[in-house]
Protein backbone atom coordinates (compact mmCIF):
# COMPACT_ATOMS: atom_id res chain seq x y z
CA UNK A 1 0.00 0.00 0.00
CA UNK A 2 1.31 3.42 -0.91
CA UNK A 3 2.87 5.69 2.31
CA UNK A 4 1.61 9.04 0.40
CA UNK A 5 1.73 12.05 2.58
CA UNK A 6 -0.85 14.84 1.54
CA UNK A 7 0.56 17.67 2.88
CA UNK A 8 -2.32 20.66 3.17
CA UNK A 9 -1.82 23.97 3.12
CA UNK A 10 -4.50 26.39 3.63
CA UNK A 11 -3.71 29.53 2.13
CA UNK A 12 -4.54 33.32 2.70
CA UNK A 13 -2.46 36.40 2.24
CA UNK A 14 0.70 34.19 2.25
CA UNK A 15 2.91 35.68 -0.46
CA UNK A 16 5.68 36.72 1.87
CA UNK A 17 5.50 33.15 3.34
CA UNK A 18 4.48 30.47 1.06
CA UNK A 19 7.81 29.85 -0.72
CA UNK A 20 9.51 29.66 2.27
CA UNK A 21 7.00 26.78 3.40
CA UNK A 22 7.41 25.10 0.25
CA UNK A 23 10.65 24.94 0.51
CA UNK A 24 10.47 23.07 3.51
CA UNK A 25 8.33 20.62 2.22
CA UNK A 26 10.41 19.81 -0.84
CA UNK A 27 13.73 19.64 1.27
CA UNK A 28 12.15 16.51 3.10
CA UNK A 29 14.13 13.35 3.27
CA UNK A 30 10.98 11.44 2.95
CA UNK A 31 9.88 12.31 -0.47
CA UNK A 32 6.65 10.22 -0.66
CA UNK A 33 4.11 12.98 -0.62
CA UNK A 34 1.68 15.49 -2.12
CA UNK A 35 1.00 19.04 -1.35
CA UNK A 36 -2.72 20.90 -1.62
CA UNK A 37 -3.05 24.38 -1.58
CA UNK A 38 -5.99 25.55 -0.67
CA UNK A 39 -6.89 29.62 -1.55
CA UNK A 40 -9.08 30.59 0.75
CA UNK A 41 -10.23 33.77 -0.90
CA UNK A 42 -6.69 35.44 -1.61
CA UNK A 43 -5.48 36.96 -5.21
CA UNK A 44 -4.50 34.33 -7.31
CA UNK A 45 -1.56 35.91 -9.07
CA UNK A 46 1.71 34.41 -7.07
CA UNK A 47 -0.39 30.98 -6.61
CA UNK A 48 -1.03 31.03 -10.71
CA UNK A 49 3.09 31.30 -11.41
CA UNK A 50 3.65 28.58 -8.62
CA UNK A 51 0.94 26.19 -10.31
CA UNK A 52 2.95 27.14 -13.80
CA UNK A 53 6.22 26.55 -12.51
CA UNK A 54 7.42 22.97 -13.32
CA UNK A 55 10.08 22.91 -9.98
CA UNK A 56 6.71 22.72 -7.68
CA UNK A 57 6.08 18.74 -8.77
CA UNK A 58 3.13 16.80 -7.38
CA UNK A 59 1.40 19.95 -6.24
CA UNK A 60 -2.57 20.81 -6.56
CA UNK A 61 -3.97 24.23 -5.57
CA UNK A 62 -7.64 24.64 -5.16
CA UNK A 63 -9.41 27.58 -4.95
CA UNK A 64 -12.31 28.87 -2.81
CA UNK A 65 -14.35 31.45 -1.46
CA UNK A 66 -12.72 32.67 2.07
CA UNK A 67 -14.67 30.35 4.75
CA UNK A 68 -11.73 29.93 7.19
CA UNK A 69 -9.07 27.84 7.51
CA UNK A 70 -11.39 24.41 8.78
CA UNK A 71 -12.97 24.61 5.44
CA UNK A 72 -9.78 25.46 3.79
CA UNK A 73 -8.33 22.07 5.25
CA UNK A 74 -11.39 20.20 5.30
CA UNK A 75 -11.52 20.89 1.43
CA UNK A 76 -7.99 19.91 0.75
CA UNK A 77 -8.79 16.41 2.37
CA UNK A 78 -11.32 15.93 0.07
CA UNK A 79 -8.96 15.93 -2.73
CA UNK A 80 -5.73 14.51 -1.05
CA UNK A 81 -4.90 10.52 -2.14
CA UNK A 82 -2.45 9.83 0.50
CA UNK A 83 -2.85 7.47 3.48
CA UNK A 84 -1.30 10.44 5.84
CA UNK A 85 -2.03 13.94 6.38
CA UNK A 86 -0.15 16.18 7.77
CA UNK A 87 -2.28 19.97 7.86
CA UNK A 88 0.74 22.68 7.93
CA UNK A 89 -0.26 26.93 7.73
CA UNK A 90 0.98 28.74 4.87
CA UNK A 91 3.78 30.64 6.76
CA UNK A 92 5.06 27.82 9.08
CA UNK A 93 7.94 25.37 8.14
CA UNK A 94 8.98 22.17 9.03
CA UNK A 95 12.79 20.61 9.67
CA UNK A 96 13.75 18.16 6.40
CA UNK A 97 13.09 15.20 8.56
CA UNK A 98 9.50 16.17 9.94
CA UNK A 99 8.05 13.44 7.00
CA UNK A 100 10.71 11.29 8.18
CA UNK A 101 10.64 10.44 11.67
CA UNK A 102 7.01 11.07 12.02
CA UNK A 103 6.32 8.03 9.58
CA UNK A 104 8.20 6.23 10.87
CA UNK A 105 6.59 6.28 14.46
CA UNK A 106 2.84 5.88 12.88
CA UNK A 107 4.46 2.79 10.40
CA UNK A 108 6.34 1.18 13.00
CA UNK A 109 3.58 2.02 16.06
CA UNK A 110 0.28 0.79 14.67
CA UNK A 111 -1.49 2.42 17.86
CA UNK A 112 -0.20 5.41 17.20
CA UNK A 113 -2.21 7.96 15.54
CA UNK A 114 -1.02 11.23 16.05
CA UNK A 115 2.67 12.14 15.93
CA UNK A 116 4.31 15.34 16.51
CA UNK A 117 7.26 16.85 17.58
CA UNK A 118 8.64 19.89 19.85
CA UNK A 119 7.52 23.05 18.74
CA UNK A 120 9.70 26.93 17.82
CA UNK A 121 8.40 30.00 17.66
CA UNK A 122 10.62 32.02 15.03
CA UNK A 123 10.38 35.87 13.21
CA UNK A 124 9.08 37.80 15.96
CA UNK A 125 9.98 35.57 18.90
CA UNK A 126 12.67 32.77 18.68
CA UNK A 127 11.77 30.60 21.53
CA UNK A 128 10.33 27.08 22.35
CA UNK A 129 6.30 26.39 22.18
CA UNK A 130 6.18 24.63 25.52
CA UNK A 131 4.13 21.72 25.05
CA UNK A 132 3.02 19.90 27.78
CA UNK A 133 3.68 16.11 28.07
CA UNK A 134 -0.08 14.30 26.53
CA UNK A 135 -1.86 13.06 29.72
CA UNK A 136 -5.55 13.03 28.63
CA UNK A 137 -6.73 14.80 32.25
CA UNK A 138 -4.33 18.02 31.56
CA UNK A 139 -4.95 17.50 27.51
CA UNK A 140 -8.83 18.62 28.69
CA UNK A 141 -7.71 21.64 30.29
CA UNK A 142 -5.14 22.83 27.82
CA UNK A 143 -4.21 21.63 24.17
CA UNK A 144 -0.77 20.30 23.46
CA UNK A 145 -0.89 18.97 19.75
CA UNK A 146 -0.19 21.80 17.28
CA UNK A 147 -1.96 21.60 14.38
CA UNK A 148 1.42 20.19 12.60
CA UNK A 149 0.79 17.01 13.48
CA UNK A 150 0.54 13.56 11.12
CA UNK A 151 -2.40 11.25 11.08
CA UNK A 152 -4.18 8.72 9.03
CA UNK A 153 -6.66 10.47 6.40
CA UNK A 154 -8.94 7.35 7.72
CA UNK A 155 -9.14 8.81 11.09
CA UNK A 156 -10.18 12.32 9.81
CA UNK A 157 -12.78 10.88 7.84
CA UNK A 158 -14.10 8.90 10.79
CA UNK A 159 -14.09 12.46 12.87
CA UNK A 160 -15.87 13.76 9.82
CA UNK A 161 -12.91 17.14 9.54
CA UNK A 162 -13.15 20.27 11.49
CA UNK A 163 -15.97 22.06 12.84
CA UNK A 164 -16.56 25.09 10.88
CA UNK A 165 -18.25 26.81 13.41
CA UNK A 166 -15.50 27.11 15.83
CA UNK A 167 -13.47 30.20 14.91
CA UNK A 168 -10.65 29.56 17.41
CA UNK A 169 -9.32 25.99 18.89
CA UNK A 170 -11.03 24.09 16.15
CA UNK A 171 -7.80 21.66 16.19
CA UNK A 172 -8.44 20.85 20.16
CA UNK A 173 -11.93 20.17 19.05
CA UNK A 174 -10.42 17.58 16.46
CA UNK A 175 -8.07 15.70 18.51
CA UNK A 176 -10.66 15.63 21.26
CA UNK A 177 -12.77 13.77 19.18
CA UNK A 178 -9.62 11.43 17.74
CA UNK A 179 -8.68 10.71 21.50
CA UNK A 180 -12.59 10.02 22.26
CA UNK A 181 -12.52 7.09 20.11
CA UNK A 182 -9.38 5.95 21.47
CA UNK A 183 -6.42 7.52 19.25
CA UNK A 184 -3.23 7.39 20.96
CA UNK A 185 -1.00 10.32 20.28
CA UNK A 186 3.44 10.41 20.43
CA UNK A 187 5.33 13.40 20.92
CA UNK A 188 9.13 13.51 19.52
CA UNK A 189 11.60 15.01 21.62
CA UNK A 190 13.15 17.04 18.48
CA UNK A 191 12.36 20.20 17.24
CA UNK A 192 10.89 19.99 14.03
CA UNK A 193 8.33 21.99 13.80
CA UNK A 194 8.69 26.29 12.97
CA UNK A 195 5.81 27.93 14.34
CA UNK A 196 5.54 32.18 12.86
CA UNK A 197 4.33 35.17 15.43
CA UNK A 198 4.66 37.35 12.23
CA UNK A 199 6.18 40.71 12.56
CA UNK A 200 3.27 42.32 11.36
CA UNK A 201 0.50 43.14 13.81
CA UNK A 202 -2.17 42.45 12.10
CA UNK A 203 -1.23 38.67 11.68
CA UNK A 204 -3.46 36.37 11.55
CA UNK A 205 -1.20 34.04 13.98
CA UNK A 206 -1.45 36.67 16.28
CA UNK A 207 -5.32 37.53 16.22
CA UNK A 208 -6.23 35.29 19.42
CA UNK A 209 -4.43 37.50 21.67
CA UNK A 210 -7.41 39.82 21.22
CA UNK A 211 -10.16 38.67 21.14
CA UNK A 212 -10.58 36.91 24.35
CA UNK A 213 -14.45 36.62 24.42
CA UNK A 214 -14.62 34.81 21.61
CA UNK A 215 -11.87 32.10 22.64
CA UNK A 216 -14.13 31.93 26.02
CA UNK A 217 -17.27 31.16 23.86
CA UNK A 218 -15.18 28.55 21.86
CA UNK A 219 -13.55 26.76 25.00
CA UNK A 220 -17.41 26.65 26.10
CA UNK A 221 -18.65 25.11 22.99
CA UNK A 222 -15.86 22.46 23.37
CA UNK A 223 -16.65 21.97 27.00
CA UNK A 224 -20.33 21.34 26.17
CA UNK A 225 -19.64 19.10 23.06
CA UNK A 226 -17.21 16.83 25.16
CA UNK A 227 -18.66 16.94 28.61
CA UNK A 228 -19.51 13.14 28.25
CA UNK A 229 -15.82 12.34 27.97
CA UNK A 230 -14.48 15.43 30.16
CA UNK A 231 -17.36 14.04 32.88
CA UNK A 232 -15.12 10.43 32.29
CA UNK A 233 -12.01 11.81 32.91
CA UNK A 234 -12.57 13.55 36.04
CA UNK A 235 -14.04 17.13 34.75
CA UNK A 236 -17.59 17.41 35.44
CA UNK A 237 -18.62 21.07 36.31
CA UNK A 238 -18.28 20.29 39.56
CA UNK A 239 -14.78 19.03 39.55
CA UNK A 240 -13.65 22.19 37.38
CA UNK A 241 -15.54 24.81 39.73
CA UNK A 242 -13.62 22.80 42.71
CA UNK A 243 -9.92 23.05 40.88
CA UNK A 244 -10.42 26.44 40.74
CA UNK A 245 -11.13 27.01 44.73
CA UNK A 246 -8.99 24.38 46.02
CA UNK A 247 -6.05 23.20 43.62
CA UNK A 248 -2.70 25.80 43.90
CA UNK A 249 -1.21 24.18 40.83
CA UNK A 250 -4.31 24.77 38.86
CA UNK A 251 -5.78 28.32 40.00
CA UNK A 252 -2.21 29.69 39.41
CA UNK A 253 -2.01 27.72 36.20
CA UNK A 254 -4.85 28.11 34.27
CA UNK A 255 -6.16 31.45 36.49
CA UNK A 256 -6.25 33.33 33.09
CA UNK A 257 -7.26 30.48 31.07
CA UNK A 258 -11.05 28.91 30.17
CA UNK A 259 -12.13 28.14 33.49
CA UNK A 260 -12.52 31.77 35.14
CA UNK A 261 -13.94 32.85 32.24
CA UNK A 262 -16.17 30.19 31.68
CA UNK A 263 -17.18 30.66 35.57
CA UNK A 264 -17.71 34.42 35.65
CA UNK A 265 -18.77 34.89 32.75
CA UNK A 266 -21.83 32.57 34.04
CA UNK A 267 -22.37 33.46 37.61
CA UNK A 268 -20.21 36.92 37.86
CA UNK A 269 -19.58 37.45 41.22
CA UNK A 270 -19.33 41.62 41.99
CA UNK A 271 -15.63 41.05 42.69
CA UNK A 272 -15.05 39.61 39.28
CA UNK A 273 -17.83 41.95 37.30
CA UNK A 274 -15.11 44.83 36.09
CA UNK A 275 -13.14 41.99 34.55
CA UNK A 276 -15.95 41.57 31.98
CA UNK A 277 -16.69 45.61 31.31
CA UNK A 278 -13.47 45.95 29.82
Amino acid sequence: MSEKISVIIPYYKGEDYIHETLKSVYDQTYQDFEIIIVNDGSDRTLLNSIESNEAFKNLKIIHQENQGQSSARNNGVKHASGKYLLFLDCDDIIDKTFLEKTHKILKNKPEIRVCYTKGKFFEKTDKEWVLQPFNTFDFLIENCIPITALIYKEDFEKVGGFDTKLNYYEDWDFWIYLIEKGAKVYKIEEFLFFYRIRNTTNSLTNTSIDNSSKLSDNFFDIYKKHYTFYKQNGLDFHSIMSLIRENKKYKAKYYNEWYRKLMYKLFKPKKYQRIYKN
